[in-house]
């Protein structure tokens, strides 16, 4: 039973700490989400259909304690994307450019109806599957992919208005 536990550590823990850090913009409380998340799986382990996929039930509970978290912390602290990007950068400058980015990106992004909101930062923060995004917000396949397009077509403008 702890092998299958280790085992979901070892492949969700990191996507889950990226959602979980979208989320709050706080890195301690995203550690602490993804920490309750496997704690909340261990005692539910026994509930658990070893025939699925681990994926969506796990962030299916790290979705429902970040929305608790919100829920209780109506102020979203702006949080940098260093976390998301992993690509090495060269110069001074393009390190300034890119954070500057990543904080307009992260503004836009708190500012999205949660709806939308989610879709895209489970897709894109946590990479997950649209039929696990589905799954794990108890939607259909076309709202996911419908409010994801709504979504990303928000971003833009949003992007857009702050570029002007």
């Amino acid at each position: 039973m702890q092998e299958i536990l280790k085992d979901m550590v070892e492949k969700y823990s990191d996507k889950i700490y990226r959602l979980a850090l979208r989320y709050t913009g706080d890195r301690e409380q995203a550690r602490d989400i993804t920490q309750d998340t496997f704690l909340r799986a261990y005692k539910k382990l026994d509930k658990f259909d070893r025939s699925k996929s681990a994926g969506p039930w796990l962030f299916k509970i790290a979705t429902n304690l970040c929305r608790n978290w919100l829920r209780d912390n109506r102020e979203v602290p702006v949080e940098s994307l260093d976390e998301f990007n992993m690509r090495a950068e060269n110069s001074p400058e393009s390190i300034v450019i890119r954070q500057e980015n990543d904080r307009e990106l992260a503004e836009a992004l708190d500012r999205l109806p949660i709806m939308y909101r989610e879709v895209i930062l489970m897709k894109h923060a946590a990479d997950m599957s649209y039929a696990d995004i589905a799954d794990v917000l108890g939607l259909k396949l076309s709202l996911v992919k419908n409010r994801l397009y709504r979504g990303r077509m928000l971003l833009r403008d949003l992007l857009e208005k702050e570029s002007v």
